[in-house]
């Protein structure tokens, strides 16, 4: 093999090289997504808005990003998004700020299951009572079970 030969074998498995982790991420995310039920036909998405009593919003969002998250995972949940409303109608005159979030069920049915799971699992019942001992988080709850369009992108 002469030397460019060499060059260019060198170039083309650094390339291939470069492409493995792209590869093996798409693998693990279809893993995952088996694991978890995929998307499917029954998926649904939920859509949940705290508004929330003031001075709660960095509590919740601290509870959520150190823990809850985590027990929703083990429920059987899949977290799409979280956000927080900056302005509009999502805003309650005089609250404490609004979180928005979207979590993915394999049904609706599964969508009842984990909540129930959810309500009665000891580290999310443990967790509520030490972090709201000095009054609740939400004032009010609204939430939408939705399912995508079929020109919807994949979430």
């Amino acid at each position: 093999m002469k030397r460019n030969d060499r060059r260019t074998v060198i170039k083309r498995m650094g390339a291939a090289a470069g492409l493995l982790p792209l590869v093996a991420g798409g693998a693990a995310r279809a893993q995952g997504e088996a694991a978890d039920g995929g998307i499917g036909p029954d998926t649904v998405y939920e859509l949940r808005t705290y508004h929330l009593n003031p001075g709660t919003e960095p509590k919740i969002l601290d509870r959520f990003r150190t823990r809850e998250t985590a027990i929703f995972k083990r429920c059987g949940m899949q977290p799409v998004a979280y956000w927080t409303a900056v302005d509009g109608a999502a805003l309650l005159p005089g609250g404490g700020g609004t979180l928005i979030y979207i979590l993915r069920h394999r049904s609706r049915e599964a969508a009842t299951a984990s909540w129930a799971k959810f309500g009665a699992d000891p580290e999310w019942v443990a967790l509520q009572a030490e972090t709201e001992k000095d009054g609740k988080f939400v004032v009010t709850l609204e939430h939408t079970f939705m399912k995508l369009t079929d020109f919807s992108p994949q979430v």
